[in-house]
């Protein structure tokens, strides 16, 4: 079995999760075949040196993106803004998660792929959901012959997580071993999953003050799945 999965072909999906840790949890996966890897996150650095080159922003390239805090403004990005104003300033950083969305889409060969589910048992349903996703991956690794590997923002601490991969049957099993836990903040495209998780969620949530990226997911990411409810 060790000799068929290192001659198949490989995939790394990075997974992180979104929602609004009440009632609706979601996840999103970039899914990059491993030959397209290095590609992938050259694409990514290049995107964070125009953040760090754009004198609106001046983002250094070595710090962490997430997307909860570009939408609001928030850390000591504000504090390095050359705009005008802090309202301007909170547009250009909102923006930034428009252009890793469509810097993902640059990326050859990525699949995206994001869902959700309503709830009333949060607890409960964001790990069913991310078991469902599981199920999903592997059926997509399983019709084009290919193995894959998840890669999932977190400390590892997250056993639900890992009880999923564990219960996947044996039988048609594409998936290999238990999720590798990061953190965001070491991975580039561990970041580019966080964007992806929350502008997803964003266009099922229909948020009002969130109108203005309702339609970043579906307009950047026309080939994506989803995001779809589970």
């Amino acid at each position: 079995m060790a000799a068929e999965i290192s001659a198949a072909p490989l995939r790394l999906y990075f997974v992180d999760d979104g929602g609004d840790a009440r009632t609706t949890a979601c996840f999103a996966s970039l899914g990059v075949d491993l030959g397209h890897v290095h590609v992938a996150e050259q694409r990514w650095r290049d995107f964070r040196a125009e953040l760090h080159a754009d004198a609106r922003l001046e983002i250094p390239a070595d710090s962490s993106l997430h997307a909860v805090d570009l939408v609001g403004a928030r850390g000591r990005h504000v504090h390095r803004s050359r705009s005008t104003d802090r309202a301007t300033h909170r547009q250009h950083c909102q923006e930034v998660i428009l252009r890793g969305l469509r810097t993902i889409a640059s990326m050859p060969g990525a699949r995206v792929r994001a869902v959700y589910r309503e709830t009333d048992d949060y607890g409960r349903d964001r790990p069913a959901l991310y078991s469902a996703l599981l199920h999903q991956l592997n059926r997509e690794l399983a019709a084009s012959g290919t193995h894959g590997v998840v890669i999932v923002d977190g400390d590892g601490t997250e056993s639900a997580l890992r009880q999923a991969h564990r219960a996947l049957p044996d039988e048609g099993r594409h998936i290999i071993g238990d999720p590798v836990f990061r953190p965001a903040r070491e991975l580039h495209l561990l970041q580019a999953a966080d964007m992806l998780a929350y502008s997803s969620y964003q266009s099922i949530a229909k948020s009002a003050s969130r109108a203005f990226m309702w339609h970043w997911f579906g307009s950047t990411l026309p080939g994506a799945h989803g995001p779809s409810a589970l």
